[in-house]
């Protein structure tokens, strides 16, 4: 377990809304996991002269993807996107 945590962006009805309960809560144990990664991958602050902000990633497991971001500065990874595949 790491101290970084998660969060929809910009909130949950924009990127799991209409989805399944049964899919939300994997998209959040999903965003769970990647939150524990980045703390392993992700020793300190950035440097001074980066923003700390990730491009976007994609994530995939299942039959979801997700896009995110990591924030090195607040230790939060940001679910931007979560749909079914094939939709």
């Amino acid at each position: 377990m790491s101290d970084w945590t998660w969060e929809y962006e910009p909130d949950a009805e924009n990127v799991v809304g209409g989805l399944p309960s049964e899919l939300v809560e994997q998209v959040a144990q999903m965003a769970q996991r990647l939150a524990d990664a980045a703390g392993v991958k992700y020793i300190g602050d950035p440097p001074i002269e980066e923003s700390g902000v990730s491009k976007v990633f994609v994530y995939t497991e299942g039959i979801l993807m997700l896009w995110y971001q990591e924030d090195r500065r607040y230790n939060a990874v940001y679910i931007l996107q979560a749909i079914p595949w094939p939709g």
